[in-house]
């Protein structure tokens, strides 16, 4: 679960640890992550966690400072309220060969719960409740 409560005009974003980022909605990037950036992180990490766990299962041994995972959100030209793609970039170890790198993204993509959460449209339901 995450809580954002807004302190001295900043967004917090805390989980049952607490206080672990800041939200920014403003036009500057300065004073913590957008939205969009937040969900670009969370495909990233899945990613990255997924794939670290297919190359610990499969016995590969690399060098993890050799994994890079970016991913870029991007709107349909007209559509203001959706990202409708989410390009993600993985920069694998070396040392293994196309056949495996075949295997490794397939299982990767299929075993990563947030990009398969995104990809298959969730379910998102919005509650409200006033301070009492």
């Amino acid at each position: 679960m995450i809580k954002l409560t807004v302190s001295n005009s900043t967004n917090e974003l805390a989980n049952e640890a607490g206080v672990q980022i800041k939200g920014n909605h403003d036009a500057g990037l300065a004073n913590g992550l957008s939205p969009r950036e937040l969900i670009e992180a969370a495909i990233a990490l899945c990613t990255t966690i997924t794939l670290e766990a297919v190359l610990k299962r499969d016995g590969v041994v690399y060098n993890a400072d050799e994994v890079h995972v970016q991913v870029v959100a991007s709107k349909e030209e007209g559509v203001k309220n959706r990202f409708s793609h989410f390009q993600v970039d993985v920069t694998l170890p070396s040392g293994l060969d196309e056949a495996y790198i075949e295997k490794l993204l397939k299982v990767v993509e299929r075993g990563c719960t947030i990009s398969n959460t995104v990809s298959k449209g969730a379910a998102v339901t919005l509650n409200a409740k006033s301070h009492s």
